[in-house]
Formats: structure tokens, C-alpha cells, sequence
């Protein structure tokens, strides 16, 4: 099969099976060269070069060592419920985050255009580099509770890509 017929085997097909480690290492390739990121999950020395190519390689505690050394993700545990929840709470952790730079870039812009504003009419500044520098870290201290909110459940059901557009319109809106 070639490289162009196995791109599209791969988007047709769910289940691959007793592949050799030359095909495991074409079919992350297809898949990748699709736009896909792809986690390969090996435990054994055949898996290595396949766990090379893919974005994320995963083992297990139990795999050979070479293939643990060569994955990005070793679980502590053989079971793939561990992987969704991680895969999970990496997506409540990505919402946060995004919650965090959306609020302090509003926050910081308001300021900065205040100033700006407020210094073409006034003969002093509005606001000194301490009082700034104190509304920060009063922000700061008042997100630190970000890490721990809630997240919506249809935040975390797909993965979520960051752009600076939804930055502007939040800050603008």
C-alpha cells in the first residue's frame, strides 16, 4: 500500500491489528501527515519506534524499559480510564488558564488605556508605576483561586485550540 492510500485508509479505518513496528511507524506518519495528533500507546520493544514518531508516546509502568524511556507519558497504571482522566484534566486546567490571561489581559488593558485616555487631558499621571504594580498583584492574589473553579462540562468534551482572536473579542466586548 502506499503513503497516498494509506492517508486514506486511515480516516476510513478504527482498528488496526498485529502490525509490524515498520507499519506502526507508517500509520502515526499517515496520521500526522493528516492533521491528526496522535498518542501512540506501546509497552513492548517493537512499540519504540512508533512511540517515537507519534506527538505523544505513552507506556506503562509494566513496559519494557526502553519503551518507557523512549515514551513521553509512563502511567502508573494499566488501564486507559487513567488516560481519559488526565486527557480531562488537562482540559480543566487548559480552561483555566485561558480564564487566567483573559483576565489579566483585560484587567492590564484597561489600565494602560486609562492611562493613556486620562493623560491626554490631565497634566499628571492617573495612576503611579507602584499603584499599577499594586493593582497586579492584588489580580494575582485573587486568582490564585483559578486552578480550583469549576469547569462547564461541555468546556471539557473536545479539545480546544488557543487564539488571540478570542482574546480581542473578550476584552472588547
Amino acid at each position: 500500500m502506499t503513503d497516498c492510500e494509506l492517508k486514506k485508509v486511515v480516516e476510513e479505518t478504527h482498528v488496526f491489528a498485529e502490525l509490524t513496528p515498520g507499519q506502526k511507524v507508517r500509520l502515526v506518519s499517515a496520521l500526522k501527515e493528516n492533521g491528526h495528533t496522535v498518542g501512540f500507546l506501546g509497552d513492548g520493544v517493537n512499540d519504540i519506534p512508533a512511540l517515537n514518531e507519534a506527538n505523544v508516546g505513552i507506556s506503562v509502568d509494566t513496559a519494557v524499559d526502553a519503551a518507557k524511556d523512549a515514551a513521553d507519558v509512563v502511567l502508573l497504571q494499566k488501564d486507559l480510564n487513567v488516560l481519559e482522566q488526565g486527557v480531562l484534566e488537562g482540559r480543566k486546567t487548559f480552561t483555566n488558564m485561558l480564564k487566567y490571561i483573559k483576565i489579566t489581559a483585560s484587567s492590564n488593558f484597561g489600565n494602560i488605556f486609562s492611562i493613556i485616555c486620562a493623560s491626554a487631558f490631565l497634566p499628571f499621571l492617573p495612576m503611579t508605576s507602584i499603584q499599577i504594580l499594586l493593582l497586579n498583584l492584588l489580580y494575582d492574589t485573587l486568582c490564585i483561586v483559578l486552578p480550583w473553579d469549576n469547569v462547564d462540562e461541555e468546556e471539557i468534551l473536545s479539545p480546544r485550540d488557543w487564539s488571540g482572536k478570542t482574546l480581542k473579542q473578550f476584552m472588547l466586548s
